[in-house]
């Protein structure tokens, strides 16, 4: 079960994975290279040729919000856990329109329909991710106008970016839900008649 920091460790493995193949563009693209952006460097100018990979929201994924860890313990409650979905942007950051297309265009063929993140790529930054869980990396659904309204909520200017969902990152409780000793006896008050 994954802890808060394995939000942040998604895209660095996300990042890892692209930065180990982005060698593939040297002869189209020069120098290129994968950075995880914050919003101060949406603001700022490209320098490079850089696929960035932005996150522009944190979702709660409605399929899993009533599911539960089992117990720690015999005895125990059952846990329930936080399933979120990472919703993130690759964006092209070049001054050359075919370098920002290459880039794009050779991340989403990359990630491909469903990228597949598993405690191979996520134990050595969260080492409570599990053997079991795994994330996918999809396209997401997002008309011209969703996209349109995130980037003019951010403090840069529109450039080429594609919008995929990282699904579903399973969050454990902070504070486990402790059960008291079993109930061995119930007493009712009843009335004299």
């Amino acid at each position: 079960m994954a802890t808060y920091q394995a939000v942040a460790g998604v895209l660095s493995a996300l990042k890892d994975v692209l930065d180990a193949h982005i060698s593939e563009l040297d002869g189209e693209v020069t120098n290129p290279s994968v950075a995880l952006l914050g919003s101060q460097q949406l603001r700022d100018d490209p320098t490079g040729n850089t696929l960035g990979i932005y996150l522009h929201r944190i979702s709660i994924d409605p399929y899993g919000r009533n599911r539960y860890l089992p117990p720690q313990r015999p005895g125990n409650a059952a846990r329930p856990e936080l399933p979120v979905n990472l919703h993130i942007l690759l964006v092209g950051r070049s001054l050359s329109a075919t370098a920002e297309i290459t880039l794009v265009a050779w991340a989403m063929q990359r990630i491909g329909a469903a990228m597949m993140l598993d405690a191979a790529h996520m134990a050595a930054i969260d080492p409570n991710w599990s053997e079991q869980e795994q994330l996918q990396i999809i396209p997401e659904e997002m008309s011209t106008e969703d996209l349109m309204r995130v980037w003019d909520s951010l403090p840069g200017d529109y450039r080429l970016s594609s919008p995929y969902l990282v699904k579903t990152l399973r969050l454990e409780p902070v504070n486990p839900v402790t059960q008291g000793p079993p109930v061995t006896s119930i007493v009712l008050p009843m009335e004299s008649i």
